[in-house]
């Protein structure tokens, strides 16, 4: 009985631990991966826990049976079971909640892993009271399983970090995780009889047909749109959605780029016309360019397409990316592109010499990682740029916060490096005091400040050549309004708050 006691201490802390990390991924589609969802997560976890730890003890000490034990972890099984087979319900509810938007993943939370986790917490401390014999070996019983514990909890991280989630679709992750507490709850069964085990077996076979044999259908985010694509990868849950005449590419429930299904450039005016605004501003004819971040592959595709001759870099952070950009939006490297597959800043340190032009489009499904909006980042951008280079970075108005805060913060910053930085958003260009689109800081290395008719003209000229006015119709966005950076930060490697400037606007 000592072994598989042991045994189901380990497997128990390895599932809460799994659940854990695989918990950011069911909050993420709804609330996004900022530090508020961890901070949710570790809350509702360790709160948990220490219910968990009271009542396992005092349950112990009323009903000192293995028997119990196994109940409370067939338990746990069923209601992560019952609770993750179809969890947006609690997610819409969590998030229509009358609370400030930073608490309803605390909310989201605590409706979903608190009662399992509250469960996993009640084993070890009822484990130390059948294992002691007498007072004078609780100390050694209670040390030695909760280090069993502790080690199922790492191997659950480790496992969970750097193997399952990147590999696996989340339905089989939380199934299993499940499934490993149902077999703890078998093996504290002195004789188990074929009734209890049918029972176990049953719930074991019923969730496997549910989560394995047929899954429920990923839903799409565009209405009437098609999933083509679901896939967890170890930063983002990627969804490729055919809708209409295009097909869009998704990170968790925000859009990142969408192609013609027919193949061949959009029609419609994005942001990556705007980003082709550093081609007017800066160098007419750059040799090179560097993209940090490759989304659907839109902007380094239209590149290659239009401006073969030039040297084009993409830095992409996850490569279930480049894989997908490759094989569902026609995206392809010629003898004059590279893609680096590696954090932006540290391959653009690390393997770019000079470039012409710097295209910032890094994006996590809510956020901008906020070391691409750093002095320290903009100056090794300036140190990398040619003499008469440019920087273009995408900031989307919904993902700046209360008053666009985050955005004229990086603003601010980037003003502290570039002599020149215009800024370019139809909605502030309309007198808007606030964007939810897109808007493009384009800096120059250039202290020459261009009029409006003459970022107007070149950009005119730029369309011509490419075949693309849309380029021309961003430049008629060219905002020289009051700029609100008074009061905001300059974001540093040493403080950069922008999961506050997001959210709220106190730093």
């Amino acid at each position: 009985m000592r072994l598989r006691l042991e045994s189901a201490v380990f497997l128990s802390g390895a599932a809460l631990m799994g659940l854990e990390i695989a918990g950011s991924r069911v909050l993420a589609p709804a609330f996004g991966t900022s530090v508020f969802v961890w901070g949710a997560l570790i809350t509702t976890f360790l709160a948990s826990l220490a219910l968990g730890y009271a009542a396992g003890g005092r349950l112990a000490d009323a009903r000192p049976d293995p028997r119990v034990l196994s109940n409370v972890l067939a338990g746990g099984a069923l209601l992560l079971w019952l609770l993750f087979l179809r969890p947006e319900p609690l997610l819409d509810l969590a998030g229509r909640l009358p609370v400030p938007d930073r608490f309803r993943s605390l909310a989201a939370a605590l409706l979903l892993f608190s009662a399992p986790s509250v469960l996993m917490g009640a084993v070890t401390p009822f484990a130390v009271r059948l294992s002691a014999r007498d007072v004078s070996s609780v100390g050694t019983s209670a040390g030695r399983l909760s280090a069993i514990s502790t080690a199922g909890s790492i191997l659950g991280t480790f496992a969970m970090t750097f193997f399952l989630l990147p590999a696996l679709p989340l339905a089989p992750i939380l199934f299993g995780l499940g499934a490993t507490l149902a077999v703890s709850a078998l093996l504290l069964l002195p004789r188990p009889g074929w009734l209890r085990t049918a029972a176990v077996l049953a719930a074991g076979v019923g969730a496997g047909t549910f989560y394995l044999v047929a899954p429920p259908e990923p839903s799409s985010p565009l209405p009437g749109g098609k999933v083509v694509l679901q896939k967890e990868t170890a930063y983002h849950r990627i969804r490729v959605v055919d809708q209409g005449w295009r097909r869009a590419l998704y990170f968790d429930n925000r859009l990142q780029g969408f192609v013609p299904l027919a193949g061949g450039d959009n029609r419609e005016r994005t942001y990556h016309d705007g980003f082709l605004l550093t081609l007017a501003l800066g160098p007419s004819r750059p040799s090179s360019v560097v993209t940090i971040g490759l989304g659907a592959g839109v902007t380094a595709g239209f590149l290659g397409r239009h401006l073969p001759e030039v040297e084009s870099v993409t830095i992409e952070i996850d490569p279930e990316v480049v894989r997908v950009a490759e094989s569902h939006f026609g995206f392809r490297v010629d003898g004059n592109d590279r893609v680096l597959v590696g954090d932006g800043r540290r391959e653009l340190a690390r393997a770019v010499d000079r470039t012409d032009v710097i295209l910032e489009d890094a994006f996590f499904a809510d956020s901008i990682p906020f070391h691409l909006m750093t002095r320290q980042f903009y100056e090794l951008c300036r140190g990398k740029l040619s003499a008469n280079g440019a920087l273009a970075a995408n900031f989307g108005g919904l993902l700046t916060g209360e008053g666009n805060a985050l955005f004229w913060s990086a603003y601010r910053t980037m003003r502290e490096v570039f002599p020149r930085v215009y800024v370019f958003c139809r909605e502030l260009r309309e007198g808007k005091a606030v964007f939810a689109g897109p808007a493009i800081l384009v800096a120059t290395m250039s202290p020459e400040r261009r009029s409006r008719d003459e970022v107007q003209e070149a950009a005119e000229r730029l369309s011509r050549e490419l075949g693309r006015p849309q380029v021309a119709e961003w430049a008629a966005f060219l905002y020289d309004g009051e700029i609100r950076g008074e009061g905001l930060p300059v974001l540093t490697d040493a403080f950069s708050p922008t999961d506050a400037l997001q959210h709220f606007r106190r730093y």
